[in-house]
């Protein structure tokens, strides 16, 4: 049963992530580079929008850790071995190796907190492709923003 309920929780937390990933891009769909406009972008907005991204991995981290923490208040769910104290870094530092499919293996889960664990190394690798996929669409618009400037235009490079 408790195994049930660990799974429970990682669908949750996919579910989360893909919200908390799809309103970051959306965002930065609506904000920092929009959809078809053809205003001057360069380096500084691919920064932001880089950076919005990136911020959006973090929150998912941090959610990911925070559930750990939950679940382990139960000892039902297993515990964290290793070089594991407990501190709030050492719930970051396990939930960012698992998120980026890190794995140095140093901290290791025990018992039915592997669900999550497991699960959190799917999703980061999930997002984390799918920022990669975003990122490229954006800088293809980028791009042919660029491209579609008249030659007299200041910003035009030959």
């Amino acid at each position: 049963m408790i195994d049930l309920l660990a799974w429970t929780i990682a669908a949750v937390m996919v579910a989360v992530s893909v919200l908390v990933h799809f309103e970051t891009m959306t965002l930065i769909s609506d904000r920092v580079v929009p959809w078809g406009v053809r205003r001057k972008q360069g380096r500084r907005t691919l920064v932001f929008a880089l950076m919005a991204l990136m911020l959006g991995h973090v929150v998912q981290i941090w959610l990911f850790a925070v559930a750990i923490r939950v679940m382990l208040w139960f000892p039902a769910f297993g515990g964290i071995g290793g070089g594991f104290e407990g501190k709030v870094g050492d719930y970051l530092y396990f939930s960012a190796v698992n998120y980026t499919s890190l794995g140095y293996g140093e901290v290791f889960p025990v018992g039915s907190i592997r669900a999550l664990a497991v699960t959190e190394a799917l999703t980061g690798l999930m997002m984390i492709g799918w920022s990669a996929s975003f990122t490229y669409l954006k800088m293809e618009q980028l791009w042919q923003s660029r491209a579609t400037r008249p030659k007299d235009h200041p910003g035009h490079r030959p």
